[in-house]
């Protein structure tokens, strides 16, 4: 599809190269992206009084509501709007299967990041945290070390694992399994290869082999019930090189786009909130589930 949005083509008195706009564009969201911002917006806007020719996606039939706030915000300039009808009765049965994920840990101190210790309350804008009991969102930081995994059923691919986010995703699917839930219903997402085995690993110690366990690439197109994403990556060291690569999920928003959309009914997130930090992408949400009382373990260090 970009491919042949991106061919020249002459719209509506012409003027532009394709309906794409800019040929040239980054998928980095490390930096300031501002410019290129502007210059799509053009292309799902009037221009001059006329309607560009782009079919832009603005209804949304999967999941939560709140599950759309921060994608329509990054990706589709705020004009995502859930077209799901609203059932309290299965929102209020996700949220009570979320508060035994919540119980694993602690929500994060607000006094702990403040703005003498550089933490995402440095610029004062989150003093007044309001929890949203109602939206099926959790984020656990976890401080974890990514390391080198050469995967030999993969004929020797290297790749990353970070063992304490591995752990962390297995004891959430434990206490939503002990809760009551098919574990057929639950989704463990990875950027890496490497981390996807390592959670496979760890699942089937506990039994638990109808969870599905894939990279971002494997959930394309597909929903699950719930969806438990690692990041993976605790050193941002490497990120420019995964850019390169066009791997992880940090400087991809095309990547991050399907991680986050992927959910259902219960969207949980881990990863290591300092990596995080310096993702523009990323630190919004960090943000985002602060300000909202979804941020739980570990903070910014």
């Amino acid at each position: 599809m970009e491919r042949l949005l991106r061919r020249p083509v002459t719209c509506l008195g012409g003027g532009e190269s394709s309906l794409l706009g800019p040929s040239e564009q980054s998928d980095s969201l490390l930096g300031d992206a501002s410019g290129s911002l502007t210059d799509l917006i053009r292309y799902y806007a009037n221009v001059d009084g006329i309607e560009q020719l782009t079919i832009f996606l603005t209804d949304n039939y999967r999941g939560h509501s709140s599950f759309l706030m921060m994608p329509s915000s990054f990706f589709y300039f705020d004009r995502l709007r859930s077209a799901k009808n609203p059932d309290l009765e299965i929102n209020s049965y996700w949220c009570n299967k979320l508060r035994q994920v919540e119980a694993l840990s602690t929500p994060l101190d607000i006094t702990i990041q403040s703005p003498n210790n550089s933490g995402p309350d440095a610029d004062n804008m989150f003093a007044h945290i309001h929890t949203q009991r109602t939206w099926p969102i959790h984020f656990r930081g976890v401080k974890g070390i990514d390391t080198a995994a050469t995967l030999t059923n993969f004929a020797g691919t290297d790749s990353w694992q970070n063992i304490a986010e591995a752990n962390a995703v297995v004891d959430i699917v434990s206490a939503l399994v002990i809760d009551g839930l098919d574990p057929s219903r639950i989704g463990c997402m990875a950027p890496f290869r490497g981390q996807v085995v390592a959670i496979r690993k760890l699942l089937r110690k506990k039994y638990f082999h109808d969870v599905n366990v894939g990279t971002i690439e494997n959930y394309q197109a597909v929903e699950q019930d719930v969806i438990i994403l690692s990041l993976t990556r605790a050193n941002h060291t490497f990120i420019q090189d995964d850019i390169k690569r066009k791997m992880g999920l940090f400087g991809l928003p095309k990547q991050v786009n399907v991680a986050m959309t992927r959910a259902e009914n219960l969207f949980i997130t881990v990863g290591d909130p300092n990596t995080m930090w310096q993702d523009t992408c990323w630190r919004q949400w960090l943000r985002f589930t602060l300000r909202n009382g979804l941020w739980f373990g570990e903070g910014k260090y």
